[in-house]
């Protein structure tokens, strides 16, 4: 999310690819470890990643657990930071096939396949380069959970995943140039106060955004056509503005930074957040979320059939090597932390629509505290300002931004102003 604490209360890419990767890893154990005297139901409880593992090594002590699960989670903190980087370097932040924006459906599922195949291809290689499949991943995951958050897909009706995107060519009926897909019609503007930040990164006050229900016209959500909304100042692979149609009433994305929502039809449908200000449809958040764990598990369990156990075992280094222990060692001995893996998270198999919601209200609460405050000695740093090419414009969709510190960071960074990743 964007803008620290106006957006405190939303789960971003990077919870919902941890997630969905401690689910995969649960099933995972299902399927691996039938010949041993574990309980299946142990691992259809809610478990964090270190939960999973202790389940399978009883006997290890905390330790152990540190120092055996640390590859693993550095592989998905890889995977994470790349998903968050989709958002703030040149060639993607603005590029409607990155994120699902403007109707970019058949672009933005072939950016999904495409990368698909790359990932599968170099693993598959006699000289894998994991690393770079990892990177791939995360930036494959973004575009896919931006599906949920940014189409229609939630206000369908849906209630489970988009099996067809990333795997064929067709993942639905997709409106039509020419045709209208949204009204001005239940969209009720507000004007509020702007806090010291806000001005900042605003230069505008006050704050003037759109609370929307209904405004996607009926006969698009009855047809079952997709359609996602525009956001200004983006540009195709050529270099070309995507503009928002003037002659035809198309959707915009929405929030206090997109200019598009003051242009009719007013307003926006974007589901990134649990606040009006940056998503006119935030109540839906929370089921827009819940569909993109799902489906990040969902590839997480189609890529480890496609690439088989072993490989699978291997890029996540669920069975460490001796040299993937010693530099664990020193990066544990060195006190090195992760940049947004969180060993508190956890979740569990079950998709019921009470619990899991219960569950996500849990998620936030774990986010909030973590920036109010309440943090443990491995909470991760929240900090890739030095993966950035350059400081980033304000962001949009399910999508993280950087925020300056007042506080001055220690050490090497020294004089350097800190930069979070606020959730």
């Amino acid at each position: 999310m964007r803008f620290g604490s106006q957006a405190e209360g939303s789960i971003t890419h990077t919870e919902i690819v941890q997630l969905g990767f401690i689910r995969s890893l649960a099933q995972y154990f299902l399927d691996t470890q039938n010949g041993s005297k574990i309980k299946p139901d142990d691992f259809r409880q809610e478990n964090t990643l270190d939960g999973l593992f202790q389940i399978v090594h009883p006997n290890w002590h905390s330790e152990q657990l540190k120092l055996n699960t640390f590859p693993l989670k550095l592989a998905i903190d890889t995977i994470q930071v790349q998903n968050a980087l989709v958002d703030l370097e040149a060639a993607t932040k603005d590029l409607p096939t990155a994120h699902f924006d403007a109707e970019s459906f058949v672009a933005s599922n072939r950016r999904v396949m495409d990368l698909r195949k790359k990932v599968i291809e170099i693993v598959k290689s006699s000289k894998p380069d994991f690393d770079s499949a990892l990177k791939k991943i995360g930036e494959l995951l973004h575009t896919l959970q931006d599906f949920y958050s940014h189409s229609n897909w939630v206000e369908m009706g849906k209630t489970d995943v988009n099996a067809r995107i990333g795997l064929e060519e067709n993942i639905g009926r997709i409106a039509e140039p020419n045709q209208p897909t949204c009204s001005s019609n239940g969209c009720q503007k507000i004007k509020s106060s702007c806090n010291i930040l806000e001005i900042m990164f605003l230069k505008t006050c006050p704050m003037i955004y759109y609370d929307c229900k209904d405004n996607i016209l009926p006969e698009i959500l009855t047809q079952g056509i997709l359609t996602s909304g525009y956001y200004a100042n983006q540009y195709n692979e050529k270099k070309e503005p995507v503009l928002k149609p003037t002659n035809v009433a198309k959707c915009s994305h929405g929030s206090i930074i997109d200019t598009t929502a003051h242009q009719a039809p007013i307003g926006g449908i974007n589901k990134d957040s649990t606040k009006p200000e940056y998503s006119p449809h935030y109540y839906f958040h929370l089921k827009a979320v819940q569909l993109a764990i799902e489906a990040t598990q969902r590839f997480f369990n189609d890529l480890r059939k496609d690439i088989g156990n072993p490989i699978f075992e291997r890029l996540f280094s669920i069975n460490p090597t001796t040299t993937q222990l010693g530099k664990a060692a020193k990066a544990i001995a060195e006190n090195e932390k992760f940049r947004f893996f969180s060993s508190t998270f956890s979740i569990g198999l079950s998709t019921g629509d009470a619990e899991f919601q219960q569950f996500l209200k849990g998620v936030l609460q774990k986010i909030l505290n973590i920036f109010i405050g309440i943090r443990r000695p491995d909470t991760p740093t929240y900090d890739i300002s030095d993966l950035v090419n350059k400081q980033p414009k304000a962001s949009k969709g399910l999508r993280s931004a950087l925020i300056g510190n007042d506080k001055m960071t220690k050490k090497k960074r020294l004089g350097q102003r800190r930069f979070r990743w606020i959730l």
